[in-house]
Order: structure tokens, then C-alpha cells, then sequence
């Protein structure tokens, strides 16, 4: 569902936040729906699952990074790496050159 937001012009988080909306409606639409076949106890315990459900989707999607922050993880882990192997050398030059005296 989100694909298809993204596809007409919506951002990742904005069409997020459209299909827990549309969710969240028919999830409503439903339960109204149905309040009439079924004792409102077992309604509202489905309604507070679905609700958990959607609220630990809501909050995936906000701990994800976002493209610039991906980004930036990238680079600093490459300065890391680079740092990593440029202290390697360091210290292979210095043993080598001890062990050769």
C-alpha cells in the first residue's frame, strides 16, 4: 500500500502515515460494522490488538533512518575503516621495524 502513495508523488514517511490512516479507518468502519453482531467486550479486545499492532508499526517506521542519515552512517563508517587500517599499517610498520633491530 505504501508503493502506491509513493508512486503518485508521496514521500516514504507521508504515504506511511496515509495507510495507517486508511488503516485505522476501516479498522473503525469494521468494528462498527460489526458492533452489532458481536458483544462489544470482544470487539474492543480486537480493536486494542489491532490498535498495538499498528501503533508498533507506527513506531518501526519512525526509528528507521532516513536517506541523509544513511548516508552519513555510511561515510563515518568508511572514515572509521579507513582510521582502522591506516593504525594497522602504523603498528605492522612499527613491529616490523623493532623485530628488524
Amino acid at each position: 500500500m505504501i508503493s502506491y502513495y509513493e508512486k503518485q508523488g508521496m514521500g516514504n514517511r507521508e504515504a506511511s502515515l496515509k495507510v495507517i490512516e486508511e488503516l485505522q479507518g476501516a479498522l473503525v468502519r469494521s468494528v462498527a460494522t460489526n458492533r452489532r453482531r458481536k458483544p462489544v467486550d470482544v470487539t474492543a479486545a480486537k480493536l486494542d490488538a489491532l490498535n498495538s499492532r499498528l501503533i508498533h508499526l507506527e513506531m518501526k517506521l519512525n526509528s528507521k533512518p532516513s536517506y541523509p542519515q544513511a548516508l552519513a552512517l555510511g561515510a563515518a563508517s568508511g572514515g572509521i575503516w579507513s582510521g582502522l587500517v591506516q593504525i594497522w599499517s602504523a603498528i605492522s610498520r612499527a613491529t616490523a621495524s623493532s623485530l628488524s633491530s
